[in-house]
C-alpha cells in the first residue's frame, strides 16, 4: 500500500466503508457499510474498481485533504462544491491528484453524504472481515490521519457517469415499508397518522435517524420483549415519534417495530438533510 491522502481539516464526520460487516449481528456488531450504497457503488463502477472496495465517507463536507502521491479519484453522493487547489471539479468524474494538491469539499447543496474514491479503494486494517470503520474498535479519522491506497498506476482517461443516470436527491421523500412485528398494537388513528402524514427530519448520525409529526400512541403501552433490527427498522419510543435505524445501529432494541423500510429505498433516507420530510407507503403484503 501507498500513502495518498492527509486530513488537513475536518468536517462533521468522516469513515472508511466497504458494502459492511457480514456475520456478526449474532455478536452484536452492527452491520455498518455505506449509508448510500447507490452513490458507494457507483463510485466503484467508475473507477472499475473490484468489488468490495473501500471509500471515504463524509457527512456534510468540511473535509480538506492534501495529496502525497499521484492517484485517480472520483467524488459520488450529495452535490456539493468541491475544489482542487482552489478551482472546482465536477463530481461524478475522475480527477486526478499529484503530490502537494489541496482538495476540498466544501458545501453540501443537495443530500448530505459524499463518497471519495481512489482508484483500487483506500487500504486500511480489515477487522471481523471487513475494513468498514468500527466506533467500539477506535476508528476514528482526525486531522493528520493518513489515508493509504493500492500501488497502483493512475487512470490515463476520464471516466465517469453522465448526469441523466446519476442519483437524485429528494426534499420530500416517499419510501416503502413492511409492517413491523408492533404495527398492530398501535391505535387506528395512529396507524392512520403514520401512513398518511410526512414527518420531519431533525438530526441525527450512522446510528440513527430522528423524525418529528404525528404522535403514535400504542392501544395500551406494555413492556415488549426486545426484538432484532436491522438497517431500516422504524422504532417508537416513549415520546412517539419515529426514530429510523441506520448502518450502525445496534442488532437488538425494546422500543416498540412499527415498521421497515424497504432496502432499496433506504439510500434516499441516507440522504436526508435536516428538514426534508418523509413518507411511509405500506407495501402490499
Amino acid at each position: 500500500m501507498k500513502p495518498l491522502l492527509i486530513i488537513k481539516k475536518q468536517g462533521v464526520y468522516g469513515s472508511l466503508q466497504d458494502q459492511g460487516r457480514f456475520g456478526y449481528r449474532a455478536f452484536g456488531i452492527p452491520l455498518s457499510g455505506p449509508m448510500d450504497k447507490v452513490s458507494f457503488q457507483l463510485a466503484h463502477q467508475i473507477l472499475n474498481n473490484a468489488q468490495n472496495q473501500t471509500s471515504f465517507e463524509m457527512f456534510i463536507g468540511g473535509f480538506e485533504f492534501q495529496a502525497l502521491k499521484e492517484a485517480t479519484y472520483v467524488l459520488t453522493g450529495a452535490t456539493c462544491l468541491c475544489l482542487v487547489n482552489g478551482s472546482p471539479i465536477e463530481m461524478w468524474k475522475t480527477f486526478q491528484l499529484v503530490a502537494g494538491d489541496i482538495l476540498s469539499i466544501k458545501s453540501v447543496k443537495d443530500g448530505s453524504i459524499v463518497y471519495l474514491t481512489p482508484q483500487g479503494g483506500f487500504h486500511t486494517e480489515s477487522i471481523l472481515g471487513s475494513k468498514s470503520c468500527l466506533p467500539i474498535a477506535g476508528h476514528a479519522l482526525n486531522v493528520g490521519s493518513m489515508l493509504y491506497g493500492q500501488p497502483i498506476e493512475p487512470l490515463p482517461y476520464t471516466r465517469g457517469l453522465y448526469a441523466p443516470y446519476r442519483p437524485l436527491f429528494q426534499t420530500a421523500l416517499t419510501v416503502r415499508i413492511f409492517k413491523g412485528p408492533h404495527f398492530e398494537l398501535f391505535t387506528d388513528d395512529s396507524k392512520h397518522q403514520f401512513l398518511t402524514s410526512p414527518y420531519q427530519f431533525t438530526g441525527g448520525n450512522r446510528m440513527g435517524y430522528y423524525f418529528k409529526g404525528s404522535v403514535l400512541h400504542m392501544e395500551n403501552r406494555k413492556d415488549i420483549l426486545s426484538e432484532a433490527t436491522q438497517y431500516g427498522t422504524i422504532q417508537v419510543p416513549q415520546n412517539g415519534e419515529p426514530i429510523v435505524l441506520m448502518a450502525d445501529a445496534q442488532t437488538v432494541g425494546g422500543y416498540p417495530i412499527i415498521a421497515t423500510i424497504h432496502e432499496d429505498d433506504l439510500h434516499k433516507v441516507a440522504q436526508l438533510r435536516m428538514f426534508n420530510t418523509i413518507k411511509f407507503a405500506l407495501m402490499e403484503e
